[in-house]
């Protein structure tokens, strides 16, 4: 009797530690791991009505408040980036280095400076211009340095099994000017929009992908156009935050959710995954 019950305990603690050596093995896989910065609380707020509330919330060093979310398999830690490039990229910078991750997206508002872009209307960007980094010419002309312009791969297979975005942002990825200000000039618009071809502006993206320029992870930027950054620029930026109903927390949630799971991964076994999120 004492030696079957030996054998049956060193089956039993086998098994057991061949379950601890997976976990141990893919405790730190990074797929399925998103890391999501935004700039508006009504993201935040209908995030959580589709993914739940936070699992953990931490207040890292200089204010910056990190929370934890699980969506399905995956594991989004999401933070607020502040106004301004500098701003995001220190948080971008302190996020990360505690939680490093495979995907990075980003939402938050722009203002529109291209032909025909609409307020309410959403973009994936393609192509970042730090439109403010440089030195001053004659005449105040910004001579812009090669690094100062940044191409965004996005994610590829996001938004279904067949790499299709069409459901969450439209084949729509535009250049985006970002810099320290918030323009509010009908003159600076069309002089951005002329000089940069883009459509769009705002003061987050570089100072973002600044931070994540030697981590490989992916990036998707999606901005939703709040205003036409000209003179009227506050009051509709103010009417647009009365009226946004947080459809970027809910995109992120969806985008998320449809990211594959390896099968050789932990998380795409339930058991597995309860173990984990313990």
């Amino acid at each position: 009797m004492t030696r079957k019950h030996n054998e049956k305990s060193v089956i039993t603690l086998s098994h057991l530690l061949g379950v601890l050596g997976l976990i141990f093995s893919f405790g730190n896989v990074r797929a399925g791991r998103v890391a999501w910065f935004y700039a508006l609380e009504e993201d935040r707020a209908a995030f959580e009505k589709e993914a739940g509330p936070p699992q953990r919330t931490s207040n890292l060093v200089g204010g910056t408040t990190v929370r934890e979310y699980r969506v399905g398999p995956h594991k989004v830690v999401a933070a607020k980036m502040g106004s301004g490039c500098v701003t995001t990229a220190v948080t971008v910078a302190r996020v990360l280095a505690l939680s490093p991750v495979d995907r990075v997206v980003s939402t938050g508002p722009a203002g529109g400076i291209g032909d025909g872009v609409k307020v309410g209307e959403w973009f994936e960007v393609g192509e970042v211009v730090a439109w403010q980094q440089g030195r001053a010419g004659e005449g105040g002309r910004i001579f812009l340095k090669e690094e100062a312009r940044m191409v965004v791969e996005g994610w590829g297979e996001a938004g279904g099994e067949n790499g299709d975005k069409q459901s969450v942002t439209g084949d729509r990825r535009r250049v985006l000017v970002s810099g320290e200000v918030f323009v509010a000039s009908g003159e600076k618009r069309r002089e951005l929009a002329r000089e940069f071809e883009a459509e769009l502006v705002e003061m987050n993206a570089f100072g973002l992908l600044a931070a994540l320029e030697s981590m490989p992870v992916k990036v998707m930027i999606l901005r939703v156009v709040s205003d036409l950054a000209d003179e009227r620029a506050s009051e509709d930026f103010s009417g647009f935050l009365k009226e946004y109903d947080g459809a970027g927390g809910k995109m992120v949630a969806e985008l998320v959710r449809d990211l594959p799971v390896g099968k050789d991964e932990p998380a795409a076994h339930e058991a597995l995954r309860e173990l984990l999120e313990e």
